[in-house]
Parts: C-alpha cells; sequence; structure tokens
C-alpha cells in the first residue's frame, strides 16, 4: 500500500481544541505527578530502606493495577467511542443513558468478583515469598477502592466523549493533594503502609463523590439516575463483554509486561539458594520503583496526546481516512521529536535524580541509576506503540492488537525469568525495552495495512541526527557526571551541562526543519491559542 498521505493541516478551530485537551490534561497531569513525586520521596524517607513494609506496599499498588485494568474491562474506552458518534443524534440522550447504566453496572460486578483471585494472591504470596501481614492488609484495601472508582471512571469516560479533558485532570489534582496530605499524616503517627492504603481509599471515595455531582450537573439526561438505573441485560451485556474483552486483554497484557517484572523481582527474593536471595532481595522492589517513579512523568505525553485525539480519530476512521492518516503521522513525527532529548537528559540526570527520590539513602545508588538510564530507551518505542494502538482501537481493530500484546507478554515473561535471575533489575529494565521492540513490527504492519505504510524511517531521520549531536556532547561532558556530587559548584556545573544538552538538541533541530510550513503553522497556533 502507498505512503500514508498528507492532508493539508486540520483547520484552526479545530486544532486549538486538540491542543486544549492535550495540553490542559498534560499540565495538570504533570501537576498531579509532581505531587506524588514528593509523596514518593516522603515514603522512602519516613519508610524505605531496605524493610519489606515499602516494598510490599508497591507489590499492593501493582495488584490494584492488574485488578482495576481487569475490572474496567474496556468499558470505558467503548463508552468514549460510543457516546462520541452518536453525539448530535435524536436519541442522543437515550443512548448516553443506556450506555452508561449498562457499562457502569458490569464494572461493579466484576469489581465484586475480583475480591476472589486478590485473596489467593494474598495467601501465595504471604506463604511462599514473604508478603508481610501489613502488605496483605494493604491490598485489601486497595482492592476496595474499585467499587468508587468504577463510577468515577465511568463519568470521566462520558465527558472524555464530549471532549471534556480538561476537568477530569483538575479533580485529579485536588484528590491527589488530599491524598498526599493523608498518607504523609499517616506515616507520621506511625500507621505505615495501612495508613498509605486508607488515605488512597479514602481519596476514591471523595473522588466518586465530585464524579457524582459532576454528572448532576453536565449531563442533564442523568439526573434520574440511580441504583434502579444500574440493570445487567443478558444480550447487552454479552454485546458489550464482548467487545470490551480485546480492549481489557491488550490493556492487562500492556501491564503484565511493564509491571510483571516486580512480581518476578519479588519471588526472586524469596526462592533459591542464599546468594540468589542476597542478589534480588526485597530491596530491589524498592530500587526498580524508585527508576520507575520518573517514568510516570514521560508516560503521561502519550496519553495526553492519544486521549484529545481519539474522539476525533474515531470519527475520522469511518469517514475520512486521510485524515486519520495525516493526525496519526503528525502525532508521531511531534512525539519522536519529544522522545530524543528526553532520553538523553534522563541518561545525564539519573544519578540526581535518583538521589532526590530516595533522600540520598546509599541503598539505591547506583543501581536505581542504572536500571533508570537502560529503562528509559523504552520511551521513543512506547511513543510509536501507544499512538498506533489507538488508531487500531478507532479502526474497530482492536482484537488484531490482542496478538501482538500476548506475544510480547510471552516474551517479556520469558525474558524476565531469565534476566533477572542472572542480572537483577538491570535484567528487567532491558526487558522492558526488548518487549516494546517486539510490539512495534506487529503494530505497524496492521496500521499499514489499514492507512497506508507508516514512513517512520523518515519521520524519525531529523530527531535522531539532532539525537546523535547531543549524545555526543554527553559523552565529551561524561566527566561531569562522574563528580556531580561532591559539592555545589560541581551540581551546578552538572546542571548547566544538562540545560546546554537541551539547547543543542533544539538548534540542530530547528537547523534540520523536521516539520513542513503547514504543519509548524498548525502546531504553533495550536500551542499559541490551546
Amino acid at each position: 500500500m502507498s505512503d500514508i498521505a498528507t492532508s493539508p493541516p486540520a483547520s484552526g478551530s479545530a486544532a486549538r481544541k486538540v491542543a486544549a485537551n492535550a495540553l490542559n490534561p498534560f499540565a495538570a497531569q504533570l501537576v498531579t505527578k509532581v505531587l506524588m513525586l514528593v509523596y514518593g520521596i516522603m515514603q522512602y524517607r519516613l519508610i524505605g530502606g531496605g524493610g519489606a513494609a515499602l516494598g510490599d506496599y508497591f507489590i499492593a499498588g501493582y495488584v490494584l493495577l492488574y485488578t482495576g485494568t481487569i475490572s474496567e474491562w474496556g468499558l470505558s474506552t467503548l463508552l468514549t467511542r460510543d457516546v462520541a458518534k452518536d453525539r448530535g443524534s435524536s436519541e442522543e440522550n437515550a443512548q448516553v443513558a443506556r450506555l452508561f447504566g449498562h457499562t457502569l453496572a458490569l464494572r461493579l460486578l466484576i469489581s465484586l468478583l475480583l475480591f476472589v483471585p486478590v485473596l489467593l494472591f494474598i495467601l501465595v504470596y504471604s506463604a511462599l515469598f514473604n508478603l508481610t501481614s501489613a502488605g496483605a492488609l494493604a491490598t485489601v484495601i486497595l482492592t476496595l477502592s474499585l467499587i468508587p472508582g468504577a463510577f468515577s471512571g465511568s463519568v470521566t469516560s462520558l465527558l472524555y466523549a464530549y471532549e471534556r479533558m480538561s476537568l477530569p485532570a483538575l479533580i485529579g489534582i485536588a484528590t491527589s493533594i488530599v491524598n498526599v496530605a493523608l498518607g504523609i499524616g499517616m506515616l507520621l503517627l506511625g500507621w505505615g503502609i495501612a495508613g498509605l492504603a486508607l488515605s488512597a481509599s479514602f481519596t476514591t471515595l471523595l473522588t466518586a463523590f465530585i464524579f457524582g455531582r459532576i454528572l448532576r450537573r453536565e449531563f442533564p439526561s442523568l439526573n434520574a439516575f440511580n441504583l434502579r438505573a444500574l440493570r445487567i441485560e443478558r444480550g447487552e451485556a454479552t454485546s458489550l463483554l464482548k467487545a470490551g474483552w480485546p480492549l481489557m486483554l491488550n490493556a492487562l497484557l500492556v501491564g503484565l509486561f511493564f509491571r510483571a517484572d516486580q512480581f518476578i523481582i519479588k519471588a526472586n527474593g524469596g526462592i533459591g539458594d542464599e546468594k540468589t536471595r542476597e542478589s534480588a532481595s526485597a530491596l530491589d522492589v524498592e530500587r526498580y520503583q524508585a527508576a520507575y517513579s520518573f517514568l510516570n512523568f514521560v508516560l503521561l505525553i502519550t496519553p495526553a496526546v492519544t486521549l484529545a485525539l481519539f474522539p476525533r480519530m474515531a470519527r475520522h476512521a469511518a469517514t475520512d481516512r486521510p485524515r486519520l492518516a495525516y493526525e496519526y503521522t503528525f502525532a508521531l513525527k511531534v512525539l519522536l521529536i519529544l522522545s530524543v532529548p528526553i532520553v538523553a537528559l534522563t541518561v545525564w540526570f539519573a544519578p540526581l535524580l535518583i538521589t532526590i527520590m530516595t533522600s540520598g539513602k546509599p541503598q539505591y545508588l547506583p543501581q536505581s541509576a542504572i536500571a533508570l538510564q537502560i529503562l528509559i530507551f523504552f520511551l521513543p518505542l512506547s511513543f510509536v506503540n501507544g499512538v498506533t494502538q489507538y488508531v487500531l482501537i478507532a479502526l474497530d481493530r482492536q482484537s488484531l492488537i490482542t496478538r501482538a500484546f500476548a506475544a510480547t507478554v510471552v516474551f517479556n515473561l520469558v525474558a524476565n525469568l531469565l534476566l533477572v535471575p542472572r542480572f537483577g533489575i538491570y535484567g528487567a529494565a532491558l526487558t522492558t525495552v526488548l518487549s516494546e521492540l517486539v510490539l512495534l513490527v506487529p503494530f505497524l504492519v496492521w496500521t499499514g495495512r489499514e492507512v497506508g505504510r507508516v514512513p517512520l524511517l523518515s519521520i524519525s531521520a531529523k530527531p535522531l541526527v539532532a539525537g546523535l549531536a547531543l549524545g555526543a556532547l554527553g559523552w565529551a561532558m561524561q566527566g561531569l557526571l562522574q563528580n556531580w556530587s561532591r559539592d555545589l559548584a560541581a551540581l551546578l556545573l552538572y546542571a548547566c551541562g544538562g540545560l546546554l544538552m537541551g539547547a543543542v538538541y533544539v538548534a540542530v533541530l530547528l537547523a534540520l526543519r523536521p516539520f513542513t510550513p503547514g504543519e509548524f503553522a498548525s502546531l504553533r497556533s495550536a500551542i499559541r491559542r490551546g
């Protein structure tokens, strides 16, 4: 099939709307992540340092990640997609009420059923892999938050369908402040990780209450919504579960190859001979999480772009494939340009970032910094995969995605089982990068069949050249990287080296002119006015 066509840029009003839906939530979520980073720093300062307690809380959080993915079952995406398609129709209000009621009822039911496997997990990990009683209690408390979380997620999906992305993000800031304040208070009172779990669950309840008020204000057609509207009709439920199955499975598989390594690291510390247990102890869970804490920031970028574009992609997939192809290609170009300096600067600042995260405790360096330097190379691949996945969903080809994720998860699990016992968290980090590469190949093949061949090499060529210049400069200044912590003057010089690297990248990239005049004008207008 021919290359993706380059259509004219989106109109000014459409570009501004997409920019607002991408940049405003991104800014709000960035504030939220900063709050959570501060929260994480306090956790490492107050209860971190090698004991099992904090590591077990991270494990409880990963259990919530998986159970939350299963309980969501792809229903949020289906609700957003189907309501967006029906906007403006004569039966819009009835369709919104029907879809909201059915999807929420299913999410609540699935959430209740998940308590059985969670209890089984607690029994197995407590008996075999040294999960503490505090970790078990935290896991139960966090699992309870699935119920109010299902309601909040359903209302958020409605807001996304009407391209109201900013409001949920702002609510996230407010509730994160509450969560951080409560959690730090619990730690100071000596409640440990059970207190952290209680503060998170209370915040989830508060969030559900706020979204309940928003539902009544923003959606008058649902003002009469109550528990009696929550019904599960067999035919409708079967249809929704069937349509959502590949979406849920895809999201679950993503979680598996992103976070299953932590369960393997934890288990590896409790089995095998003494030498193996020492090399992959409970401390490694904390070390790896310290590295991952900074990836949470860069992982905001793809969702901000894709969620802003997704309602438009869903419409264009049915009515205007050339427009869909243009938006997809342009999104890839922007994300790849952003990814290169993020990778280089993360490698440069990794020791400093880990020192800040862990309050300078010696147990985490250099292991966490090296893990972060390896992990960050997954980013360009993740950007491409993230946008491509949503293009396939917009094209109603989500079932294809499952095959790619299934193959990737098999690779990820095998690689982790082979590499983690030998290389510890470094093996887990390398496996994450390779898994993104494995996922990329089928994604590009299938998208090319639907909208045209993706010119990925030509899109990435100019950012790569600028990145090579950036890497060469970093290599030349690597002495600063070794001496940054010795005194304040060296620290300032180290920071200036990072700023210089960023400036060089921008200068080289602008000289290479990666955007066409039309793309540049559209991007500049969207950012300035969005």
